[in-house]
């Protein structure tokens, strides 16, 4: 019984840690050596400012920064400020977004069709719209002696219901590692 329990709780675990709320996409330079990429940089100090007082903000910048060298530094990378491989800028936005749902109802239906009364099963479609806050970050990784864009990663999520520090940090982390579980892409073969 102890062990059903035990397989219970890890099931629903995996269950809940599975869905994720970050959406990813990534694309590359098919030409480029990633396989000699070993070092990195910032592209450059401060980020761009978008007008944006969400994404415009130096504590977000703080946890882009850290995650991403996190990643990186799990993956082999070395941070340089001399001759880096490749350089690394990132843009991150908001926007509001338009969202619909649908829900399928069941019921029944009766009345007399003809000589007969009937009772039939019938099924209904309601839809509904909401708006959400999208966040959106970009990764950009950039060939440093060419400064040629080689790899774009984005994603984005549903910021709405991220109200704390922690909530925010881990919605970074979530982003950050999902992009870059996908850096450097796998060589041809």
């Amino acid at each position: 019984m102890r062990a059903l329990i035990v397989l219970l709780a890890l099931g629903a675990v995996f269950v809940t840690g599975g869905c994720s709320q970050v959406s990813v996409q990534t694309d590359f330079d098919q030409a480029a050596d990633f396989a000699a990429l070993k070092t990195y940089a910032w592209y450059v100090g401060e980020q761009p400012a978008t007008g944006d007082p969400r994404a415009d903000n130096p504590m977000l910048d703080q946890r882009v920064r850290a995650a991403v060298e996190t990643t990186l530094n799990e993956k082999g990378f070395m941070k340089t400020d001399a001759a880096p491989d490749f350089l690394l800028v990132y843009h991150a936005a908001t926007s509001k977004e338009i969202g619909v749902t649908t829900t399928t109802a069941s019921g029944y239906s009766s009345g007399y069709y003809g000589w007969n009364y009937v009772y039939a099963p019938m099924w209904t479609e309601q839809a509904a719209s909401y708006t959400y806050t999208q966040g959106s970050l970009i990764l950009d990784v950039v060939d440093a002696k060419s400064e040629k864009l080689i790899w774009r990663g984005s994603s984005q999520a549903n910021v709405d219901d991220v109200s704390t520090q922690q909530q925010r940090k881990n919605l970074v982390n979530e982003a950050v590692r999902g992009m870059l579980a996908k850096f450097p892409p796998k060589a041809k073969k």
